[in-house]
């Protein structure tokens, strides 16, 4: 099927979605959905009233389109009106309500999807309203006439996500006993209109110096400076995913967007011709107001990709746009309205997407890995990005509710890979950490649970990850370097593989191919996380390089303070061995080194005794205190 011929213009546009959705949903679905459709088809006739159009109604959100802000600003208001009185007839409590963002902007028509700046700039100032309110950009409020004698109220100058200057936004009501202005009688639709009303808007906006704002043919994103950039870019396509919003009304999806973000960075990585920055380094910007050119500088990367993740119910919306930071360009951009339990087709056909708007092609076998489902359980993956997002930070109490997480992800789909090597690696980590009251069993079990997410599917790159974890766990870490080898032949630029390979080989004897290792996965990942430095320190104890210890050592941990004590003993400096001894035994007071499984794992017998033997200088006691 041919594709429509993209269209770029400029107009004032509305963007409404539904307070709390989905939690109407979750009280009755069927009359959720039902009330919530009457509301936009009322909605929609209002507009059509005023002169506007109905874009596209989606879910529990809706857009359109006016050549006059004050149209949109009329409809808005007279809905409102209306709907707070039917509202005030229902009994019950399955009570649509809106808020309401207005904008001018650039709007993008192509292949039947609607995107562009104008539209995100009017949703994020929609997320500013009360329920049953509106706000407006300053900048389209100067546009309305002054004989509409509204009302405003200022919200300041808001820093709204993906938008790099401050945008002034006021909340808009019509004035306590003032009618709303009638639809005039000539009203036609905004997109059979003449092109000089949205000319007009221009000509008012350019005598009040505004015009470049608004400029649409020209990029709004700052260019990179390659000579700025915190790295070299890579000889070939390099890429960095930015934490996608959760725009959903119920701010307790945060973890699903997340998700879903990891996983598309995930799918990404599989393709050999692409340069993927890890999750660690991109989600460091969660959150944050950060400009497309810091981004590009501080991670080294050409490319950037954003988006936004809306869950209400049974439907989820993603929308993604691809951004050369070099010339400030959207390369490529596009919107996914499914069902649900399509997420994972979906996550698949970004990375496509990318891969084709940059030139990439996928090998053979990439393509069907990246469309290789690992679960069609959505209450199964559901769980399963809670449970990843619990155990990122591995204190005991997280560890231990992880545990049970994977274990209800198991139950809830036996063919999920995932469920398997998650529940496998934790058990592993516990005996590590001496979390375990049975690590005997729990070594079985992890084992046996490594096996069967291979055994499933031999593609799934944590499955190996955690057969490693469990070789190390039972102290044979060559073994443990050659599981972790098969996850190299998949994804030979994964940052996790890297890791992870670096993590074993130093256990094993291998420091500085552990050290060579770890350098890909911090290139991967330039945002260094507490675990990318404990293993480098480690790592750099082995290679007997003192000094990048203890510039890299936690200086929180138990493990870590061990190994500050030994760094700073072997450089000769007793008074920071000691400082560190001081805290360790503060926190840990009946720690020795006899009964520390930790530092059993390194295999070769001079690395033992050598870390064991300073830390035992530096003054940790080697026995209990009881013998």
């Amino acid at each position: 099927m041919e594709k429509d011929h993209l269209s770029r213009k400029l107009a004032a546009l509305l963007h409404a979605d539904v307070v709390g959705s989905t939690s109407l949903v979750q009280k009755n679905e069927t009359l959720a959905h039902e009330r919530i459709q009457d509301t936009f088809r009322r909605f929609s006739e209002t507009i059509s009233s005023y002169g506007g159009v109905a874009l596209e109604i989606r879910g529990d959100a809706l857009v359109a389109e006016f050549a006059k802000v004050s149209d949109a600003v009329c409809a808005s208001l007279a809905f409102q009106a209306t709907n707070t009185v039917l509202n005030e007839k229902i009994f019950d409590d399955i009570l649509p309500v809106l808020r309401i963002g207005i904008a001018i902007g650039e709007v993008v028509v192509a292949d039947n999807t609607v995107t562009g700046e104008g539209i995100v700039l009017a949703q994020r100032i929609e997320q500013l309203a009360e329920p049953g309110g509106i706000c407006i950009q300053g900048t389209a409020s100067e546009t309305i006439p002054r004989r509409l004698n509204f009302e405003y109220v200022s919200l300041g100058k808001q820093q709204l996500k993906g938008f790099e200057n401050s945008v002034r936004v006021y909340a808009v009501k019509s004035r306590p006993g003032e009618n709303i202005p009638e639809p005039e009688a000539s009203a036609k639709p905004a997109s059979s209109r003449q092109p000089w009303a949205i000319a007009a808007v221009i000509l008012l906006l350019a005598t009040t110096g505004l015009i470049a704002w608004l400029q649409p043919w020209q990029s709004d994103v700052e260019r990179a400076d390659p000579d700025k950039m915190s790295y070299a870019l890579p000889d070939k396509p390099s890429i960095a995913v930015l934490p996608f919003d959760n725009i959903s009304s119920d701010k307790e999806q945060e973890y699903f967007s997340d998700g879903i973000t990891e996983d598309i960075i995930t799918d990404i990585s599989k393709i050999s011709g692409l340069f993927v920055v890890a999750r660690n380094s991109t989600f460091t910007y969660k959150g944050k107001a950060v400009k497309i050119r810091q981004v590009a500088e501080d991670l080294g990367v050409r490319y950037v990709l954003e988006g936004s993740v809306r869950r209400a119910g049974k439907q989820i919306r993603i929308t993604a746009q691809l951004i050369d930071a070099l010339t400030g360009n959207h390369v490529w951009a596009d919107r996914y309205d499914r069902d649900l339990e399509d997420i994972f087709s979906v996550q698949s056909e970004v990375a496509t997407q990318v891969a084709k708007a940059l030139a990439v092609t996928l090998k053979a076998n990439e393509n069907e890995r990246l469309f290789q489902e690992y679960t069609t359980n959505i209450d199964a993956y559901d769980v399963f990005l809670q449970a990843r997002r619990t155990v990122d930070k591995p204190s005991k109490g997280n560890i231990l509710r992880g545990e049970q997480l994977f274990k209800r992800v198991i139950e809830l789909d036996p063919n999920f890979a995932g469920g398997y090597a998650g529940l496998s690696f934790n058990y592993s980590v516990q005996i590590r950490f001496q979390y375990s009251s049975t690590p005997s069993s729990h070594l079985t079990r992890a084992f046996e649970l490594a096996n069967k997410a291979i055994e499933i599917d031999h593609g799934y790159a944590w499955g190996h990850i955690a057969m490693g974890g469990a070789y190390l766990a039972k102290g044979e870490a060559s073994a443990a370097v050659e599981a972790v080898r098969q996850v190299l032949i998949l994804e030979p630029n994964g940052y996790e593989p890297n890791l992870f390979m670096g993590f074993y080989l130093q256990f094993a004897g291998e420091s500085e191919r552990a050290v060579e290792h770890l350098l890909v996965a911090k290139r991967l990942s330039p945002v260094e996380s507490v675990r990318d430095r404990a293993f480098m320190s480690m790592a750099q104890f082995m290679n007997r390089n003192y000094d990048e210890t203890v510039r890299l050592g936690r200086r929180n941990s138990k493990n870590g303070r061990v190994m500050l004590a030994a760094a700073y003993t072997l450089l000769d400096r007793p008074d920071k061995a000691a400082e560190i001894v001081t805290k360790l035994l503060e926190t840990h007071p009946n720690f020795n080194l006899s009964q520390w499984s930790y530092g059993k794992l390194w295999e070769a017998e001079e690395n033992r005794a050598r870390l064991y033997n300073a830390a035992k200088q530096a003054g940790i006691p080697e026995f209990p205190r009881d013998q």
